[in-house]
C-alpha cells in the first residue's frame, strides 16, 4: 500500500513547502481517513468534509500555534486535528481515553479551547486578540466562524465589539456553508434569496443573455453571464452588508481552491484600518456524494457504538404526541433553535409548517419568543437540548417564571450523552430549572409515561419543563388515550421491605434491575418512579422513610441541587435528619466522552452500579458473604 503524503505531516509546518498538487492529495488522505474513522465512530462528518482546504489553508499562511486559530464551533476540527500531531490517535476519536470531538487545549497546544456550543468563538477570539496586544507577541488570531454559528445572537454582540474596538492583528473568516445542522435561516439568507429571485433582477439576466448569444462565441458569453449571476448574488449582498457594520470585506472565496483560500489571506494579513472578514464558501459534505446530497443527515450520523433502535426515541415519541396536540388545538405550537431533526420536530412542522419555528441557534430568543407566544393566547413548547437550554436561563428566570407563562420546555438529551462527552451532557438541568419560583419540573419513567405528561404540561397553565434523555425508550406500549398526571404524584413501581431506590426517569429502569439483583442477596428493596422533581411527592417520601429508614435517589444529573438533595430538603423539613440517604448521580467534575454505556458503568449509574452501592452502604455484611462464597467456588474450581 502507497505511503500517503498525509502520514508525512507530523506539524503544521510540514504543510508549507508542499506544492498545490500534493496539497490536493494531503486533502484527499484526509477526506479519506474522516470518512473512513467517522462513518464508523460516529461524529460531525459533512462539517468537516467541508473545511478540508480552508483548514490546509489556514496552517499554511499562519503559525499555529504561535497564531491562534479559534474555530466556532470545534466539531469542525478534525482535519485541524489531523495535521497538528495527533494523526494516529484518530481513529479513537470520541472513545473513552481518544480524541475528543471538539477542540480540546489538553490534547494539543493547536487547540485555543473546548467549545461545542456554537456562538462563542469570536467572543473569545476577540478576547485572545487584546491578550496578544496587551502582551505585545505580534500574533495573529484568526475566527473561524461557520456551520451555523452565525446565526447565534451572541456572534452579533461579538461583531459589534469587534468593529468598535478594532484590533489589529485579528481576522474573521466566515465559512459560508449555507447550513447550521438544519438549514440556516435568518436575514441574511433571505436577504441573497430576495435579491436572487427578485422579477428585475432575473429579467436583467434575461436581457443579458439575450444580448450576449448574438456576439461571436456565444455558449463562452452565457456562461459568463451564469457566473455573473451567481457572482452578484454571492459579492454584492455580503460586501454592502459587511462594509456597513465596519469591516474590510474580503470575498467570496471558492472553499475549495487552494490558490484563493492563500491568496486572499495573506492579503487579509496585510489589511489596514478595519479588521477583515474573509468569506469563504464551503460546501458540507464535499468529497464525499451521500454527504453532499444530504448534509442534514451526515452532520452527526448516528454511532453504531451507541444504543440501537429497538423503540422510537423520546424525541420521536415526543414530536408525535405534540402532533397529537397540534391537530386538536390550533394554539399549540413547536419551537426548535437549529434542532428540528435531533428534536423530532422537522415531521411535525410537514404538517403544520406554520405552527413550528426553527430560529436558528438562538435558545434565548427561542425562550422568549415563547413567552410573548404564551402571553397572547399560544401554548407553545420549546425543544431544546439540556446542555443547550442552560444558554436560556436567565430567559426561563425573567421571561417565562417570573411571569407563570404557560410554555413547556423540553430538555432533550437530558443525562448521559456519550460520544459528545463534556460539552454536552444534560448534567445540570434538574438544579438550574428546580430552584425557579412557579415550574414544575418532570421526568418520565418511559415513552407511555412521557405522552402522558406532555398532555400534563398542555393543560396546566404555569410553567413546565420536562427532560428526556438521548436515544431509544424503553418500548413499552402507548395508552390509547392520553391522561393528566396528578401534579407532584409519584408511583410505586416495586414494593420492598428493607431499602427503597427513588429511580428518576432512566434512572428507574436501571433501579428495577437493581432491585432484582438485590433480590439474589435476599434484600427486598422497592423502587419508586418519582415523577415530578417539583413539586415533590413528600408524602411518598415521608412513608418509604417512616417503612424502611433506607433511601437510595438516582439521577443523571449533578449530584448538587438535584433530585437527592430535593428528597433530603424535604426529610430534614419533616424533621425525619435520622433517615439514611444515599444519593447516585453525576459528580462534581465534567464527564469525558465515551460510550454512554461506558459512562454509566464508570459512574454506577447501571443497575449493576446501583446495586453494588447498596449493598456497600447499607449491607456489608451481604455483599462480605458473597465475596466469600465466590472466591470458595473460584478456589475449587
Amino acid at each position: 500500500m502507497p505511503r500517503r503524503l498525509l502520514d508525512q505531516i507530523d506539524a503544521p509546518d510540514d504543510l508549507k513547502g508542499l506544492s498545490h498538487d500534493e496539497l490536493t492529495q494531503v486533502a484527499q488522505d484526509v477526506r479519506d481517513t474522516i470518512i473512513s474513522v467517522i462513518t464508523e465512530r460516529g461524529g460531525h462528518l459533512a462539517s468537516n468534509l467541508g473545511v478540508v482546504e480552508l483548514t490546509l489553508a489556514l496552517h499554511r499562511v499562519f503559525d499555529s500555534p504561535n497564531d491562534s486559530l479559534v474555530w466556532d464551533t470545534t466539531n469542525q476540527t478534525y482535519t485541524h486535528k489531523l495535521v497538528t500531531g495527533r494523526r494516529d490517535e484518530f481513529q479513537n476519536i470520541r472513545l473513552e481515553g481518544g480524541l475528543s470531538g471538539f477542540g480540546e487545549p489538553s490534547e494539543s497546544p493547536h487547540d485555543t479551547l473546548c467549545a461545542g456550543h456554537a456562538g462563542t468563538g469570536l467572543s473569545i477570539a476577540l478576547g485572545i486578540a487584546e491578550g496578544a496586544a496587551n502582551r505585545r507577541t505580534g500574533s495573529w488570531t484568526v475566527a473561524v466562524v461557520g456551520d451555523g454559528a452565525m446565526t447565534s445572537g451572541s456572534s452579533f454582540e461579538a461583531l459589534n465589539n469587534i468593529v468598535h474596538l478594532n484590533p489589529e492583528k485579528f481576522i474573521v473568516v466566515l465559512n459560508d456553508n449555507g447550513m447550521s445542522i438544519s438549514e440556516n435561516i435568518g436575514f441574511l439568507t433571505n436577504w441573497r434569496k430576495r435579491l436572487i429571485t427578485h422579477p428585475e433582477f432575473e429579467a436583467m439576466i434575461g436581457r443579458m443573455r439575450t444580448l450576449l448569444r448574438r456576439m461571436p462565441k456565444g455558449d463562452l458569453a452565457y456562461e459568463l453571464v451564469r457566473r455573473f449571476k451567481t457572482g452578484l448574488a454571492g459579492l454584492i449582498v455580503p460586501t454592502m452588508l459587511w462594509t456597513e457594520m465596519g469591516f474590510q470585506y474580503l470575498g467570496p472565496v471558492d472553499g475549495h481552491d487552494f490558490k484563493q483560500l492563500e491568496e486572499t489571506l495573506r492579503q487579509a494579513r496585510n489589511a489596514t484600518r478595519r479588521v477583515p472578514l474573509v468569506h469563504v464558501v464551503t460546501h458540507k459534505g464535499h468529497g464525499y456524494e451521500p454527504a453532499e446530497d444530504d448534509p442534514v443527515k451526515f452532520h452527526q450520523p448516528s454511532s453504531p457504538l451507541g444504543e440501537g433502535p429497538a423503540a422510537p426515541t423520546y424525541s420521536k415519541v415526543f414530536a408525535q404526541t405534540l402532533a397529537r396536540l397540534m391537530r386538536d388545538d390550533e394554539s399549540v405550537t413547536g419551537i426548535s433553535a437549529a434542532m428540528l431533526e435531533g428534536t423530532g420536530l422537522v415531521d411535525v412542522r410537514r404538517e403544520f409548517p406554520d405552527r413550528v419555528f426553527d430560529v436558528g441557534i438562538a435558545e434565548q430568543h427561542a425562550v422568549s419568543m415563547a413567552a410573548g407566544m404564551a402571553s397572547n393566547g399560544l401554548n407553545p413548547f420549546v425543544s431544546i437540548y439540556s446542555t443547550f437550554l442552560q444558554r436560556a436561563f436567565d430567559q426561563v428566570v425573567h421571561d417565562i417564571c417570573i411571569q407563570s407563562l404557560p410554555v413547556t420546555l423540553i430538555a432533550d438529551r437530558a443525562g448521559i450523552v456519550g460520544e459528545d462527552g463534556k460539552t454536552h451532557h444534560g448534567a445540570f438541568d434538574l438544579s438550574y430549572l428546580r430552584c425557579l419560583p412557579n415550574a414544575v419540573v418532570a421526568a418520565p419513567m418511559d415513552e407511555n409515561e412521557l405522552q402522558h405528561l406532555i398532555y400534563t404540561a398542555y393543560k396546566h397553565r404555569g410553567p413546565f419543563a420536562i427532560r428526556i434523555a438521548r436515544g431509544a425508550a424503553t418500548g413499552a406500549p402507548l395508552d390509547a388515550d392520553l391522561k393528566e398526571l396528578p401534579l407532584g404524584k409519584g408511583a410505586v413501581v416495586r414494593e420492598g421491605g428493607d431499602v427503597v431506590i427513588f429511580g428518576l426517569g432512566k434512572a428507574a429502569g436501571a433501579a428495577v434491575e437493581a432491585a432484582e439483583r438485590l433480590a439474589e442477596y435476599g434484600i427486598e428493596c422497592g423502587v419508586v418512579n418519582p415523577i415530578f422533581v417539583k413539586p415533590l411527592d413528600v408524602d411518598l417520601i415521608r412513608d418509604a422513610a417512616a417503612a424502611m429508614r433506607r433511601i437510595v435517589t438516582v439521577e443523571e444529573n449533578v449530584l448538587a441541587g438535584g433530585f437527592g438533595s430535593a428528597v433530603l430538603e424535604a426529610l430534614s423539613e419533616a424533621g425525619m435528619e435520622d433517615v439514611s440517604v444515599h444519593r447516585i448521580g453525576m459528580p462534581d467534575s465534567f464527564i469525558e466522552h465515551g460510550t454512554a454505556a461506558d459512562q454509566r458503568r464508570g459512574l454506577e449509574l447501571d443497575a449493576e452500579g446501583i446495586a453494588r452501592q447498596v449493598l456497600s452502604v447499607f449491607f456489608p455484611e451481604a455483599e462480605s458473604q458473597t465475596s466469600g462464597a465466590d472466591r470458595e467456588v473460584a478456589a475449587r474450581a
